[in-house]
């Protein structure tokens, strides 16, 4: 169905620049203080409450890691993973042991599950991280990940990102896959695809990288798995990582810790040689969203089992 201007508004109504400090039933404090070069602490989170009917969906019961820029995003930032103490109790939140510092202790993780969460949340953070399994069952993940990484943004190097997704996308899709793409809202695409949550990070992970090196092989002065930066020369870096345990990726529809504010944004396939990594802004976005259906709004739909597509390429 597609995200008409009506409901944007009706969603909307206290989220206007310049209304009021308070959103969505959420006092915003210091809401003019700017965030970003352009937008202000109340431009981001009355985004995030314009954009939470589609949003929520893609992070729903899943751990967040909070990327926090308390004086602005011109200012050095911080990964927080521990839920702030002063949260309000009706955030959720769930304990994870530790897997570093020898797996001893917990972190306290938030999870979003409500409009008014994520809005009270948008107002202490710049950016949502996403694990890749959810909170019903952690460390076995219900999508894989491929992080499409290129050296630099000139119009050869993209040109070769979108060669490299173009070809690893079909790749999944001729195994049986159902990938996704989407703007990582800086220099590169994300590939999601949606598995059925029965195998663990590792196995997934394992699975990724030989997909990640068929690419490779078959192009190897365009892409490559490199793990050190200065051996991958000007070839697209294949990331797999985001599969390990506990890594995290970008959530779809979340906004960047860039000056411009662009956003992490799903695209269909069609959409790849128009849709530039970095190409949408929370503006931008929000009008795209007045005439557009979320492209990936049957993505938990299309999961597969990647245990049964594995046996069948072994046979």
């Amino acid at each position: 169905m597609i995200f008409q201007t009506a409901k944007i508004d009706e969603m909307a109504e206290n989220s206007r620049i310049g209304d009021s400090a308070r959103i969505n039933g959420i006092d915003i404090s210091n809401p003019e203080k700017k965030i970003f070069a352009s937008y202000t602490k109340k431009d981001l989170v009355g985004y995030y409450a314009k954009i939470a009917e589609i949003m929520l969906p893609h992070i729903k019961n899943r751990l967040l890691s909070l990327y926090r820029f308390p004086n602005g995003t011109d200012k050095e930032g911080f990964f927080q993973k521990e839920r702030p103490g002063f949260f309000p109790s009706w955030i959720n939140h769930k304990k994870v042991p530790k897997h570093s510092d020898g797996g001893k202790g917990e972190v306290d993780y938030i999870v979003c599950d409500s409009q008014k969460s994520l809005v009270y949340v948008a107002s202490q953070v710049a950016e949502f991280h996403i694990s890749t399994s959810t909170t019903e069952k952690l460390g076995y993940p219900d999508k894989l990940m491929f992080d499409l990484d290129p050296e630099s943004d000139n119009p050869a190097q993209i040109a070769r990102l979108r060669k490299i997704a173009r070809k690893l996308g079909e790749l999944l899709s001729n195994i049986g896959l159902n990938p996704f793409i989407m703007t990582t809202g800086k220099k590169g695409y994300h590939i999601a695809v949606p598995i059925k949550p029965e195998q663990a990070n590792e196995q997934v992970r394992e699975f990724a990288l030989k997909a990640a090196q068929v690419i490779e092989n078959d192009n190897p002065d365009q892409a490559t798995t490199e793990l050190v930066k200065s051996k991958r020369m000007d070839r697209i870096f294949i990331d797999v990582n985001r599969n390990s345990p506990q890594q995290t990726s970008i959530a779809p529809y979340s906004v960047r810790a860039v000056k411009n504010a662009t956003v992490a944004l799903p695209i269909s396939w069609d959409e790849l040689e128009s849709a530039s990594p970095a190409n949408f802004n929370i503006e931008k976005t929000i009008k795209r969203m007045h005439k557009r259906k979320d492209p990936w709004k049957d993505f938990a739909k299309k999961s597969e089992s990647l245990k049964k597509v594995v046996a069948r390429l072994k046979k």
